[in-house]
């Protein structure tokens, strides 16, 4: 433990405005550049997010419009349990945007791509074969039926798959492919997932049928990923080379703390759905998932900010610029909180109208929503915390962070959900996410001098209050989604002028010129 938490004295900076530039102009063009980088994929990937996670609605909209709302709830039961497996594999995945991008030798890349997608594939049949076998012991427990059990098996043999199409698309990431990436991930397997639900809803009318082809959807769009990057990038298996077994050992050494942490950091995000299937039902299980759903909305700016950040940030720390990773982290958080408190006020506010798209089952738990949205404002305040705890090699530290604090959920989950049911799980949702970020937050101050807050911080939070009363005197003037629309549009411009009054640092003001001037001569060509 004391090993894991050296303190590297040489990297500590005071917590000050953090904008002030530094006597080395070296760390200005380091930061600009990797700024100009992280908006670039930013700029391109948030669109590209919104159209996820609109496709995302719209494809559970029509389940839960489809079928009952405990048949809904089954399907997301089944899929969360699937994807909580998934999730913890995928923690093997995180060396290939610490390696790819500081690999300049053909050989090594193609053997660190290739001897992750084995090892992920690996783990993650091993994984659904023990599912597969667990599944009639977890549907006695969860006591629902023969359809959740159908369910659980379908997504148990599509577990490889699902961790295909995410280990493919962080080769995208790492190699900085952003249009790729985003017509992957953001694009390709919504549309397709979509496309699935139409037909199981409306021609199949089976959830079952749903739940399949949901997996052969993101099987064969990862398929399609690695031909597209095998013959863009010159990609290809390769494992036997003079580097293999140092590549390898080194890949396993950095991922493994990672793989272990995954456990305790899944288990904090998707852990609430097996509290689900002992102590709440299947209507719970839908409203919990929909609630996760509009939460993440929130989260689309951290999202987008954090689609290229791994990769420049282990450059940054890999090359000894720590001046600029710093300014790189508050500027970056800035941004993100601008746009989180920009999302989280209408959603608060219009919160009965949203959850009615999904069927009025979904309106009656209105009241539990800004829980989930809370929680994720609360995750996005911190920016990239955990991607800079892993990209400066501090993965171990994460590990005993996030175990310690599974720990602790585990001991309040568990009674608030058996003691008051849904609100007492939404409660411990939104503990979980304040805890795990705030300690991170401090882990990355202690160990490399880096934390997110600046007194700029402050402007976005003042300019929600004009936001929120737009918000609100337009849904006392008006009813239904006229209100929403009038509240939002009309909120958001006077939010838009309150922090162009407050003032932005030049940094931003530098970046958004570098971004138009790019753009512009981009569109002159």
């Amino acid at each position: 433990m004391e090993l894991m938490l050296t303190l590297r004295r040489d990297s500590l900076v005071p917590i000050d405005s953090a904008d002030s530039p530094p006597d080395a102009p070296d760390a200005d063009r380091r930061l600009e550049d990797a700024l100009e980088r992280v908006a670039h994929g930013a700029v391109v990937s948030v669109p590209s997010i919104v159209l996820e996670r609109g496709l995302r609605l719209a494809f559970t909209a029509v389940l839960t419009n489809s079928f009952a709302a405990s048949t809904y709830g089954l399907f997301a039961l089944a899929r969360r349990l699937q994807r909580y497996l998934a999730h913890v594999t995928l923690g093997f995945r995180n060396g290939l945007s610490r390696f790819l991008p500081t690999t300049d030798v053909d050989a090594d890349r193609d053997v660190i791509a290739t001897f992750a997608s084995l090892l992920l594939l690996a783990v993650a049949t091993l994984f659904g074969g023990a599912l597969y076998l667990a599944t009639p012991a977890i549907a006695d427990i969860a006591a629902e039926g023969p359809l959740f059990e159908h369910l659980l098996r379908v997504f148990a043999v599509g577990l490889p798959a699902s961790v295909w199409l995410f280990t493919v698309t962080e080769m995208l990431r790492a190699f900085e492919e952003v249009g790729p990436l985003n017509l992957t991930l953001r694009l390709g397997f919504p549309l397709a997932q979509l496309a699935v639900g139409l037909a199981g809803a409306f021609v199949f009318r089976d959830v079952v049928v749903v739940a399949a082809g949901v997996w052969v959807a993101m099987g064969l769009v990862g398929i399609v990923a690695i031909w597209w990057l095998s013959r863009s990038r010159g990609l290809s298996p390769r494992l036997r080379t003079p580097n293999t077994a140092r590549l390898c050992r080194r890949y396993v050494d950095f991922s493994t703390p990672m793989f272990f942490g995954g456990i305790a950091i899944t288990t904090q995000r998707l852990g609430f759905y097996p509290l689900i299937a002992v102590y709440l039902s299947g209507t719970a299980s839908g409203v919990f998932a929909v609630g996760v759903l509009l939460g993440e909305l929130v989260r689309l700016p951290l999202l987008g900010i954090n689609q290229f950040i791994p990769p420049v940030a282990a450059a940054l720390y890999e090359e000894g610029h720590h001046t600029a990773l710093r300014r790189l982290y508050h500027v970056t958080s800035r941004l993100v909180l601008v746009g989180a408190t920009a999302l989280t006020v209408p959603v608060v506010v219009y919160r009965h109208s949203i959850m009615a798209i999904f069927g009025p089952t979904f309106v009656t738990y209105a009241p539990l929503l800004p829980g989930f949205i809370l929680a994720q404002y609360v995750a996005s305040a911190a920016g990239s915390v955990g991607i800079l705890l892993m990209m400066t090699d501090n993965q171990r530290a994460l590990l005993v962070v996030n175990t310690a604090i599974t720990v602790v959920l585990a001991l309040v989950a568990i009674p608030l959900t058996a003691t008051f049911g849904l609100p007492g799980l939404v409660a411990s949702y939104l503990l979980m996410l304040t805890l795990n970020n705030g300690f991170e937050v401090l882990v990355l101050y202690y160990l490399e001098g880096l934390q997110p807050v600046t007194r700029g911080h402050a402007k976005p939070l003042v300019a929600a209050i004009p936001l929120a009363l737009v918000a609100l005197g337009s849904k006392a003037l008006f009813t239904g989604y006229v209100a929403v629309a009038v509240g939002t549009i009309a909120g958001l411009a006077a939010y838009a002028v309150a922090i162009r009054l407050l003032g932005t640092a030049p940094v931003e003001r530098q970046l958004v010129a570098t971004l138009v001037s790019r753009y512009r001569d981009a569109a002159g060509r």
